[in-house]
């Protein structure tokens, strides 16, 4: 630890000078007078007080802490699959049951709601005849997947209804996330800290000392990610019941040094 050192003026006092001396007898000479130069300390406060002395050694401690957070966004992932005999046709129906699924979502006016299609895909399905030496297409399946998000969690049922009736044939996820976890994460760096440092206090009294300044501190906290929900059983009907938002742990954790302080001072 760096210790600030009180700083002092040296005043030098000429007791003898040019000129003539007491009751008119003539000065010394000149280097008489500088054998009797005094030199005294002036203290100046203005320069801050010397910290004060620490205890031995260095106490390196770790705390974490942890804040719920309730989540403010929803995401809901659907599949629409569809099959034709041809590859066109398994296109053009997956592209008019899209267009029907997102039309509804928009027509219901869900706060917040953004809605984006990902994962197309097209492939051919084969005849599984036994013995048959050539396996032939019997038909093309189209799967896309359009993501609904919305700021209201407690409407997720509402739109899980909503898009399986106008064609969505698959509920392909559902997660919960909060939007912003900042102040959350503050939160639980200040637990993670309070937790460490009162871990350091009971290691210093226990050895007789005081718990002196932080020396080193290092720490994160979490970013969570978006809370799952299982569904699988909510393919192919609409939900029936409501869906519970679970909640997010955003978590926080520190490694701090401390002096240990003066003996007998805890």
């Amino acid at each position: 630890m760096n210790r600030i050192i009180k700083p002092v003026l040296l005043g030098i006092v000429l007791n003898a000078c040019a000129g003539p001396g007491a009751g008119g007898q003539p000065a010394p000479p000149a280097d008489e007078s500088l054998q009797r130069l005094n030199v005294y300390e002036i203290p100046t406060d203005q320069y801050g007080q010397e910290a004060p002395v620490m205890g031995p050694g260095w106490i390196q401690v770790s705390g974490t802490g942890s804040v719920q957070v309730d989540p403010d966004r929803a995401s809901v992932t659907f599949a629409v699959e569809t099959r034709g005999s041809t590859a066109g046709e398994a296109s053009e129906a997956n592209a008019d049951a899209m267009d029907s699924v997102l039309r509804a979502l928009r027509d219901a006016g869900f706060d917040g709601l953004e809605l984006a299609t990902h994962g197309y895909s097209l492939r051919p399905e084969y005849s599984n005849i036994p013995n048959q030496r050539v396996r032939e297409v019997v038909a093309y399946v189209v799967n896309n997947n359009v993501r609904a998000t919305i700021s209201d969690v407690n409407a997720v049922g509402r739109v899980i209804d909503q898009a399986i009736a106008s064609g969505a044939n698959r509920v392909a996820g559902i997660n919960f996330f909060a939007s912003d976890t900042g102040p959350a994460r503050a939160q639980a760096m200040a637990l993670a800290v309070r937790t460490a440092r009162a871990e350091a206090q009971v290691i210093a009294e226990s050895l007789g000392y005081g718990l002196g300044e932080p020396l080193e501190v290092s720490g994160s906290a979490s970013r969570p990610g978006p809370v799952p929900y299982q569904v699988e059983a909510m393919s192919m009907r609409a939900a029936d019941t409501p869906i519970e938002a679970g909640d997010q742990t955003v978590t926080a954790s520190v490694s701090i040094r401390f002096a240990i302080g003066l003996e007998g001072s805890g």
